[in-house]
């Protein structure tokens, strides 16, 4: 892949997912040695909710959720495939989901979501170096390795092979305090490749923060 040349699944799908090409926002691109992916991944179960009023279409609905996720997998292969290739130093996974949040697990509601993670976890440990998954959903900044261990809270939720490599960030919502915004760094040549911290925004203009 040429690095910085954005690539969108509705013109690089695969031939043999014609429907794939319903997906333009999944793109992916490359800087750096490192693959960036986003997903169209949404929160709530991966939204299979009936829709209601002029907006309800049950079998429409389900074959939107079912196109989705399939181009979700078959993009996010195309992913590892292509760090892979390019000998990346590490992959970057952006998405809306919360595939662990806890309310949604009280609820019984994370279940549509385990044959995609059980997909990540064997990528990841194929490539075998930094994974980064970047999700919202929750709104609450928190950052882990939610399948480092199987036997763990997050770990059993899916039920994946332990999976060291891969480091999750939930950001911050627009709406919960303090309001802040993450400030990622990627290097590269870092053995530990990615480091962040919560930045405050700053709305007074003689603020020191920055």
């Amino acid at each position: 892949m040429n690095e910085k040349i954005v690539r969108t699944q509705a013109k690089n799908y695969d031939p043999a997912y014609p429907s794939d090409a319903q997906f333009v926002e999944n793109v992916m691109w490359e800087d750096s040695r490192i693959v960036f992916v986003t997903l169209n991944i949404p929160g709530s179960n991966n939204d299979p909710v009936p829709l209601s009023g002029t907006f309800a279409n049950p079998s429409t609905q389900t074959q939107e959720v079912s196109e989705r996720t399939d181009a979700d997998m078959h993009w996010l292969q195309a992913a590892f495939d292509q760090a892979r290739d390019d000998h990346a130093k590490a992959v970057v996974i952006v998405q809306q989901a919360d595939m662990w949040d806890p309310e949604a697990l009280a609820s019984g509601e994370l279940g549509n979501y385990t044959p995609y993670v059980q997909k990540l976890a064997d990528l990841s440990v194929q490539f075998g170096r930094p994974v980064l998954l970047l999700n919202g959903d929750s709104h609450v900044y928190g950052a882990d390795h939610p399948l480092a261990d199987p036997g763990s809270a997050t770990g059993l939720i899916h039920g994946t092979q332990a999976v060291p490599n891969l480091t999750r960030i939930t950001v911050q919502g627009s709406t919960n305090a303090p309001a802040e915004w993450l400030r990622l760094t990627i290097d590269p040549n870092k053995s530990q490749a990615f480091s962040w911290v919560n930045v405050p925004y700053c709305n007074d203009p003689l603020s020191s923060c920055q």
